[in-house]
């Protein structure tokens, strides 16, 4: 299978590479559906959102503002209608390395040693967060 685009994530000023989407819901008045000729050839991002490497068929970008999770941007099959979305539809964990890792990641790198920022995200709303190494829970007292 393609390595799979990842959503954007802003928290506290950085920029974050989702390791998955949130999702987004299949009917919402604040998302409108792209028709399939809305989508010019000379525009690469948006094409690329058609490609195998986003079988979602959206790139969308994230926002923590006030402890609230935000659609800020969807790039690809579906677009905002207006602003920033509350995402009260999120709920679970949302992980994403601490750190860019490129492109191409060595194969010495594991979840276990990567470095995750963990949002605890319920209704929209960030309840908890961590740093901590691997995908599980952090080893180390929460920075929340």
């Amino acid at each position: 299978m393609t390595r799979q685009a990842s959503d954007k994530l802003i928290w506290e000023g950085g920029n974050y590479n989702l390791e998955k989407s949130p999702g987004l819901p299949k009917q919402h008045k604040g998302l409108v559906e792209r028709n399939s000729d809305q989508f010019p050839s000379h525009d690469y991002m948006l094409g690329f959102t058609q490609s195998t490497a986003c079988q979602r068929g959206y790139i969308a970008t994230w926002v923590v503002v006030e402890g609230k999770l935000y659609l800020k941007e969807v790039l690809g099959s579906r677009f905002l209608a207006a602003g920033p979305l509350l995402a009260d539809w999120v709920s679970g964990k949302l992980l994403a390395p601490s750190r860019p890792l490129g492109q191409h990641i060595n194969i010495r790198f594991t979840p276990d040693n990567i470095e995750y920022l963990r949002l605890i995200v319920e209704k929209g709303v960030v309840i908890d967060h961590t740093v901590g190494k691997g995908k599980g829970e952090p080893h180390h007292v929460s920075a929340g």
